[in-house]
């Protein structure tokens, strides 16, 4: 799933879809995470888990600003910041994996 695809899919989604979207999006990171732990040793490990905390820093105050409704970035400035570390760290991948697999999991804008 490329940057601009899920830009366009996210900001259409209330902050309460926000609200659900973004747990199952962190839970699917650390699915990652635990196999960073198995399967990669030295420098990549410490690198990979550098970045998925960095992943799950921006995602966890993301999450809170809009429950607090206020101290947040606007929504594309947060994609942007979260394709941007993803890269930096070498988890785009891992990342876009996550954002599908959160985004299979609720029926967006059809609750009743």
């Amino acid at each position: 799933m490329n940057i601009e695809e899920f830009k366009a899919w996210f900001l259409t989604l209330a902050d309460s879809d926000k609200l659900i979207f973004l747990p199952l999006l962190m839970g699917r990171l650390t699915i990652h995470g635990r196999a960073f732990g198995v399967d990669l040793t030295g420098e990549e490990q410490i690198r990979t888990f550098k970045g998925l905390n960095e992943l799950q820093h921006l995602i966890s105050f993301y999450f809170a600003g809009i429950g607090a409704k206020r101290d947040r970035y606007p929504d594309d400035v947060f994609v942007q910041a979260l394709f941007e570390r993803a890269s930096f760290f070498g988890l785009s991948h891992h990342l876009a994996d996550s954002l599908q697999y959160a985004r299979t999991r609720h029926n967006w804008g059809n609750q009743k």
